[in-house]
């Protein structure tokens, strides 16, 4: 993850940057993106191959997961609010490993 804030404007997409290192196929592992002290209600949750329904009901519809590239998604469709400022965790888990990161977001 980056170590300066991600900055975004209000109503904006950005992309929230978290890369597994060195680099494996992600199908098998868990990817969740949760908000400060909300592990079990994320913001974004990538298990058994897709993307779960269980979700920070704020985020619905808001969020998406890609392979790393130049287009890669994050929060889409131009609807950033001040609300989503903040902190943001990057939790990466597999058989035998796990690790996090924090991201944080600056709105403009």
């Amino acid at each position: 993850v980056p170590g300066d804030p991600v900055v975004a404007h209000v109503g904006s997409t950005v992309i929230l940057p978290c890369w597994i290192s060195p680099p494996e196929n992600a199908e098998a592992l868990e990817i969740r993106w949760y908000r400060q002290d909300q592990f079990n209600n994320p913001v974004l949750l990538y298990n058994h191959g897709k993307i779960q329904d269980m979700q920070e009901e704020s985020y619905s519809n808001r969020t998406s997961l890609m392979r790393w590239s130049d287009r890669s998604g994050g929060l889409k469709d131009g609807n950033l609010t001040l609300q989503d400022e903040g902190p943001f965790h990057c939790y990466v888990s597999g058989d035998t490993t796990y690790d996090g990161r924090e991201v944080s977001l600056k709105i403009t």
